[in-house]
C-alpha cells in the first residue's frame, strides 16, 4: 500500500530515477572541461492496482488531481513531496474484477518565490526601489539581482510570467549581453 495525498493505492514496484545535468567543454588536450554540475529533479515512476467498492472514485480523485497539476506527498517505500503526477494511464482488463491496473509518474518540482519581500523600506526587506525618470511621465523599477537569480525569475516575480524576461533583457541591452548570464549586484531596470 502506499499513499498518495491521503488516497491509499496497491503499488508493486516503484523506480526512482535521479540525473544530475553536466556542462561540458572541449579543450585542445585531454578531456572535456566540465564547469557546472546540476541535480535534475527526481522522477518517481509506479505501478500497481486500484481495488475496491469504490475504485471509480479513486481514479477520478487522483485525475482531477493530475488534472488540475495539484502537488502531491507520496509515501511508500520511497517518498517524494513537491511533485506533480505528469503522468496516470490506466489498464482495464477482465483480469481486476472492480479494479485496474495503473502507472503513474511523479516529478519533482520547485516552486519558484518572489525576489521581493514585504516590508516599509527598510534595510534589506525591499529590494525593489521605483523612481519617475525626468524625461518620461512613466515609472521605471531597478531591481539589483541576488545570487541564485535569473531573467525568468525576475520577470515572473515583476510581471507574473517568466516568459516576459526578454523584455528585461532588452530594457537593459547597456549592461547585459546575453540573457543567461546576469550577476548578483547588477541593477537592472524594470521596465
Amino acid at each position: 500500500m502506499a499513499l498518495i495525498n491521503d488516497i491509499y493505492v496497491f503499488v508493486e514496484s516503484e523506480n526512482v530515477k535521479r540525473d544530475a545535468k553536466v556542462s561540458e567543454h572541449p579543450v585542445e588536450e585531454g578531456i572535456d572541461l566540465t564547469d557546472h554540475v546540476r541535480r535534475s529533479p527526481i522522477t518517481l515512476s509506479i505501478s500497481g492496482e486500484i481495488v475496491g467498492d469504490d475504485y471509480e472514485d479513486t481514479i477520478a480523485a487522483l485525475d482531477a488531481i493530475h488534472k488540475n497539476g495539484e502537488l502531491v506527498e507520496y509515501i511508500g517505500v520511497n517518498m517524494i513531496s513537491n511533485a506533480l503526477i505528469t503522468s496516470f494511464p490506466t489498464e482495464h482488463t477482465g483480469e481486476i474484477a472492480g479494479g485496474c491496473r495503473f502507472t503513474m509518474e511523479l516529478r519533482e518540482i520547485r516552486i519558484a518565490s518572489s525576489p521581493y519581500t514585504a516590508g516599509s523600506g527598510s534595510v534589506g526587506t525591499q529590494q525593489v526601489e521605483e523612481h519617475t525618470d525626468p524625461e518620461s511621465t512613466s515609472t521605471a523599477k531597478t531591481y539589483e539581482v541576488q545570487n541564485g537569480d535569473t531573467l525568468w525569475r525576475i520577470a515572473q516575480a515583476s510581471y507574473g510570467n517568466g516568459a516576459l524576461f526578454p523584455v528585461i533583457f532588452e530594457a537593459n541591452r547597456d549592461k547585459l549581453s546575453d540573457p543567461d548570464r546576469i550577476r548578483p549586484g547588477q541593477v537592472l531596470t524594470i521596465p
